[in-house]
C-alpha cells in the first residue's frame, strides 16, 4: 500500500474499517508485453490520460465502481482507491450516499446527520415511482422543516459539491455556516425499540442475520457487544426491532434560525445543483429551496482542487445488472460524475438466481449499451465475480461459467478476479482466500475485499506501466 500526505481520507477510512491488512504479497502478474486483461487495447485512451495526468499534475479522472454488495460496503474499493489515488493523486471522496440515514452498510469518511426521518427503495425492489437514480437507492422524506448535514473526517475535505436529486429543476438550497446538528437530532420517529432473540444456525453470519431482519452488522455487534464479526452455531443474539420495549423518550428536532444561515449560490443544471467554494469544507447544510409534497435525494460528490483520480463506488445490496437497467434516472445521472472509466462487478446475485451465461452476458450487453448511449467516451471494463459456494456447501459453477464468458468476449475489457483468486479452489480448505471468506461462503472479509482490492490495483497499475513501456510514440 502506498503512503502518501494526498491519501490520508482513504488510509484514515481503510484503517477505521479494517484494522489490518492481511499480510500477504500480491504476487506480481505482469510479464513483459503479456496482456494481463483481456482486450488490454481498449484501455490504452485512458492509460494515455493517466500518463498525461502523472506527467503534467493536471485534471482529474473519473473512474466509476458499480457493483452489488461487494461493493456497496466500499472495503473493495477503496482498497483501489487508496493504490490509485496514491500513484496519480487524490481527486476527492466523489460519489457519496447517506446509507446510514437509513441503517445500512456504507463507508464511513463522510457522516450524515438529520432533524427528519428518511425512507428508502433500493433498485431491487418492484419499479416505483420514487427517483431511484444513481445511487441505485431512493431516498425521501415529506418532511418539509427537514435539516440534513454532510461531514467529511479528517483529510477528506471539499471544495465542491454536487447534490444529485431526480428532478430537472433544483430542489435545495445549502449553507456553509450552521453549527453541526447533535447526533440525537437524528430522529427514530419517535417509535419505540426492543429486541427479538434469535439463535444462530450452523453457516449463519452477521451479515446473513442482518438481511434477515433488515439490520445492518455494525447494529447487531453493538447491541450484542460483539468486537469482532465472529459467531457460533447455537449462539443467541438479540435483534433490534421497532415496535417493540419501553418506549424511548421524544427526541426535539433540532432548532435551526434558518434566516440566520449564510447560504450560497448554487449553479443548477438538470439532476443536480453545484457549489465550488475559494477555502476547502469538511461539513454542509442542506435544506429544503420550496415547499413540496416529496424531498428526494440521489447522492452527493465531493471533490478537493487537487488534481489526480476520483473513484466512485455505487453499490446496492443485492443488486443484479438487470436491477439497474430498469431505472431509467440512473443512466441520466450518471453523465454527472464525468466518468472515464465505468467497472462493472456483478454475478454473484445472478449466479444465485441460476441465470445462465448466456443469459448473463445477454444482461451485461443491455446494461453497457444503455451506459454508453449517454457516456459515449467512458471505457467499460468488466470485472468477473468472485469465488461463492452454495449453502456453503456446493461449487458455484455458474460465476466459473460466468468467467470463461467474459473472458470470451471480444469488444470489452475484463479483468478476471475469479480466476486471480484461484477459482473454486481458491476459497477450499487449503485455498489461499480460505481464511478471507465469510462464513456464508459468498462475502468476504474486510481483509479479503481489501485483497481483491490490491490484486485489481497491482494488475491495472502493471498494465498501465506496460503501455508506457512498448507505446509507440
Amino acid at each position: 500500500m502506498i503512503l502518501k500526505n494526498t491519501i490520508i481520507c482513504s488510509l484514515l477510512f481503510l484503517f477505521m474499517s479494517v484494522g489490518y491488512v492481511y499480510g500477504k504479497e500480491i504476487k506480481e502478474k505482469a510479464d513483459g508485453n503479456k496482456d494481463i486483461f483481456s482486450n488490454q487495447a481498449l484501455l490504452n485512451p485512458l492509460f494515455q490520460k493517466l500518463q498525461n495526468l502523472e506527467k503534467n499534475h493536471k485534471g482529474k479522472i473519473n473512474i466509476v465502481h458499480i457493483g452489488d454488495s461487494h461493493i456497496q460496503a466500499d472495503f473493495f474499493t477503496d482498497a483501489i482507491r487508496v493504490a490509485l489515488q496514491g500513484k496519480f493523486g487524490n481527486g476527492g471522496v466523489g460519489f457519496t450516499f447517506p446509507y446510514s440515514l437509513v441503517k445500512t452498510n456504507g463507508p464511513r469518511y463522510v457522516k450524515y446527520v438529520s432533524n427528519a426521518p428518511w425512507q428508502s427503495l433500493l433498485n431491487v425492489f418492484p419499479v416505483a415511482d420514487v427517483g431511484v437514480g444513481l445511487s441505485g437507492i431512493a431516498l425521501y422524506t415529506s418532511d418539509e422543516d427537514f435539516v440534513l448535514q454532510l461531514s467529511t473526517i479528517e483529510g477528506c475535505d471539499f471544495n465542491k459539491i454536487k447534490i444529485i436529486y431526480p428532478t430537472k429543476e433544483p430542489q435545495y438550497i445549502i449553507s456553509t455556516t450552521a453549527e453541526p446538528l447533535v447526533a440525537a437530532a437524528t430522529v427514530s420517529g419517535g417509535i419505540a425499540t426492543g429486541y427479538k432473540y434469535h439463535k444462530v444456525k450452523s453457516g449463519e453470519s452477521l451479515s446473513v442475520i442482518g438481511r434477515k431482519y433488515g439490520v445492518t452488522v455494525t447494529q447487531l455487534k453493538k447491541t450484542n457487544g460483539l468486537k469482532s464479526n465472529m459467531i457460533r452455531p447455537a449462539q443467541r443474539l438479540k435483534i433490534p426491532v421497532k415496535g417493540g420495549g419501553v418506549q424511548p423518550k421524544k427526541t426535539e428536532k433540532t432548532n435551526i434560525q434558518k434566516d440566520s444561515l449564510n447560504y450560497v449560490d448554487l449553479v443548477s443544471k438538470p439532476y443536480y445543483s453545484s457549489y465550488t467554494s475559494d477555502t476547502a469544507m469538511s461539513r454542509i447544510t442542506i435544506l429544503p429551496a420550496q415547499k413540496q409534497a416529496m424531498y428526494n435525494l440521489n447522492g452527493f460528490v465531493l471533490e478537493n482542487d487537487k488534481p489526480g483520480i476520483i473513484y466512485h463506488s455505487i453499490g446496492v445490496n443485492g443488486a443484479k445488472l438487470t436491477d439497474y437497467s430498469k431505472y431509467p434516472l440512473f443512466f441520466q445521472q450518471l453523465p454527472i460524475l464525468q466518468p472515464d472509466l465505468i467497472i462493472l462487478s456483478f454475478g454473484t446475485n445472478e449466479s444465485f438466481g441460476k441465470i445462465s451465461d448466456t443469459d448473463y452476458i445477454y444482461q451485461l450487453r443491455e446494461l453497457v449499451n444503455k451506459i454508453k448511449q449517454l457516456n459515449p467516451n467512458a471505457i467499460v471494463l468488466v470485472m468477473t465475480p468472485p469465488p461463492s459456494m452454495f449453502r456453503r456447501r456446493r461449487t458455484n459453477t455458474y460465476v466459473s461459467d460466468y468467467s470463461v464468458a467474459l473472458m470470451g468476449l471480444a469488444n470489452l475489457p475484463v479483468w478476471d478476479l475469479y480466476t486471480r483468486m484461484g477459482g473454486a479452489s481458491g476459497i477450499g480448505p487449503k485455498g489461499e482466500y480460505s481464511r478471507m471468506i465469510a462464513r456464508d461462503k459468498v462475502h468476504y472479509t474486510a481483509g479479503g475485499y481489501v485483497a481483491q482490492g490490491q490484486l485489481f490495483a497491482s494488475d491495472f497499475i502493471d498494465a498501465y506501466n506496460n503501455f508506457k513501456k512498448f507505446k509507440i510514440n
